[in-house]
């Protein structure tokens, strides 16, 4: 009877920890995706012509200026800190962080920080191929302090015809954070504003760090990771067909 009882015992503890086993993989979470902070979308675009998708960071010291300046071509930017000012015929226009920005095509302007601090944005032209975003306005005085471009990164030629959108956005992987696998349904150019990211693409693995810029395309599958101890964000821009979806989970 002794031994019948250790034995009935040792089985409880087996089936227990097994129990624990199970409950413990059944209660492990997923890991976290991005935060998107902000996006912002630029439709009724066409590409009719060869064209480069432009990304820059701009940063705008307090009363920082750009020079007078004009864009023969779409643009599409969002604040990511501070508050501009573009300054127009028309009439000035004021953004603040989050806030979009779409400069007139063929007229003189000048955007200006009009806050008590730093202002960056990240802007995306659509130019025609190794064209120029932006052409100074002869005769006009240089501004007092001039604005500084911290990032620059040109996608040449991206295989698109026809109607598309740029669609813009500033995502925030918290460390640990990733994405699923994915695909995009349109070309993006993608610029790392802080911390370091891991992207597998097409089971690549590469890793780019605050400054660097990369590309995904369509059909590609992709997977980012913060494997880092801080925040990572990135600012994305994809030009996306006319009935595509921006993002498609594998």
């Amino acid at each position: 009877m002794k031994s019948l009882v250790v034995l009935l015992v040792s089985v409880a503890l087996v089936a227990a920890c097994g129990g624990l086993a199970a409950s413990s993989v059944a209660s492990s979470s997923t890991p976290p995706g991005p935060v998107t902070k902000y996006r912002n979308t630029l439709s009724g675009l066409s590409a009719g012509t060869q064209i480069d998708l432009i990304q820059n960071v701009i940063d705008f010291a307090p009363g920082a200026a750009s020079v007078v300046h004009v864009h023969s071509s779409p643009n599409l930017a969002t604040v990511l800190q501070g508050q501009i000012t573009v300054k127009m015929p028309v009439g000035d226009k004021s953004a603040a962080v989050g806030s979009m920005l779409v400069e007139p095509v063929n007229e003189p302007l000048q955007a200006v920080n009009t806050g008590p601090g730093e202002a960056t944005v990240v802007v995306a032209f659509v130019v025609s191929h190794g064209a120029k975003p932006t052409s100074a306005v002869p005769g006009q005085p240089a501004p007092a302090l001039l604005n500084k471009t911290l990032f620059s990164f040109t996608l040449s030629t991206p295989i698109l015809t026809g109607s598309y959108s740029l669609v813009q956005q500033v995502l925030d992987f918290a460390p640990g954070a990733q994405t699923p696998q994915h695909r995009h349904g349109g070309p993006g150019l993608i610029t790392v504003l802080q911390g370091q990211v891991t992207l597998s693409r097409d089971g690549l693995v590469r890793t780019f760090s605050a400054g660097d810029s990369f590309v995904e395309m369509p059909g590609q599958t992709l997977q980012a990771f913060n494997r880092g101890s801080s925040d990572l964000m990135l600012a994305a821009t994809f030009m996306v067909p006319d009935g595509a979806q921006l993002t498609t989970n594998v």
